[in-house]
């Protein structure tokens, strides 16, 4: 036997389920749709790409012989140094930035970081100048350029990670001791002393004055049981 629904669910058109208020907001901050992320990225994927251009422009394949340099490319070797060390450099950078906008810091990270850097970075080149020296019978070529490229990459990220992290630390500090030299030039009021409402002179104030006009707050006396003041 089956068990039969009852009450509400029961109904023709049973009564829906609200999304949960995180499930909602999901939805409304899907990276997906958000056009401005792609925008970013395809601009700084463009400008990426230019520049790499241009460095191979400036410096283009001398071509070697040698089993030991037939395989190294100067401008692919100097622009995934590069990538290696802006992207490694934002992304410290952009992750401890807390006095920036976090649109701000999502934008800069998208087209410069996956943008430019991914644009201007390309591992596709190096393979195919790896294949080339294996063709000429560059064996050693292709793994001493293999080596020493994704070797120097990581000695360069870690680096730009430190830089990254070493800037945001001295403008947190910076920062810090202006905030605090502000809150110093602030003047603070001064507290359990009776100011006088009027300006008169020091002199001329009644010092036997049992009620003098000032802007102390009364002492109130309250029950502490029943809070009735007396």
């Amino acid at each position: 036997m089956q068990p039969h629904p009852t009450g509400a669910a029961a109904a023709r058109k049973p009564p829906s389920v609200p999304l949960a208020p995180m499930k909602r907001m999901q939805a409304r901050f899907n990276p997906l749709a958000d056009g401005m992320i792609y925008l970013v990225v395809f601009l700084g994927g463009c400008v990426g790409t230019a520049l790499r251009y241009g460095l191979w422009l400036a410096l283009p394949y001398p071509g070697s012989d040698s089993p030991l340099w037939m395989a190294f490319h100067p401008a692919t070797f100097i622009a995934n140094m590069i990538a290696c060390f802006l992207f490694a450099l934002l992304t410290s950078y952009m992750s401890q930035a807390i006095w920036l906008r976090k649109r701000v810091r999502q934008l800069a990270s998208r087209g410069v970081g996956m943008g430019m850097c991914g644009g201007f970075s390309t591992l596709s080149a190096m393979m195919v100048e790896d294949i080339t020296a294996l063709h000429n019978s560059g064996y050693l070529s292709f793994i001493l350029y293999t080596v020493i490229t994704f070797l120097a990459g990581i000695v360069v990220a870690w680096f730009g990670s430190w830089l990254g992290l070493r800037l945001t630390s001295v403008r947190a500090a910076s920062l810090a001791v202006a905030d605090a030299l502000r809150r110093q030039e602030q003047p603070k009021p001064a507290i359990g002393v009776r100011v006088p409402t009027e300006d008169v002179p020091v002199d001329a104030m009644p010092y036997d004055d049992p009620n003098p006009k000032t802007d102390e707050i009364p002492v109130v006396h309250a029950d502490p049981l029943t809070g009735e003041v007396k």
